[in-house]
């Protein structure tokens, strides 16, 4: 922690992220409908399938989805340059 109170919470860093990423996803699939910007719009989806934990009383499904564009990749870097400013 710096003694002049510049301490920044990784929460704060978290949730830009997940902000950045959403808006920018959003953002590329408004443009998709132009055509010249349709190729930066396509996304692919990465991530872990799921798995699923069957017991007599406890049903447990993990995984992890992630569909990711350029748009998304541009919104995620300038949300960490917002952070890197505050």
């Amino acid at each position: 922690m710096d003694m002049k109170g510049n301490y920044r919470s990784p929460w704060i860093l978290i949730i830009l992220l997940i902000l950045g990423g959403i808006i920018g996803s959003l953002i590329g699939d408004a443009l998709s409908g132009i055509p010249a910007l349709r190729v930066l719009a396509t996304s692919t989806s990465v991530g872990l399938p799921a798995a699923t934990l069957q017991l007599d009383v406890l049903t447990l499904t993990l995984g992890f989805t992630a569909k990711i564009n350029l748009f998304g990749v541009i919104g995620l870097i300038l949300a960490f340059l917002v952070y890197r400013r505050l």
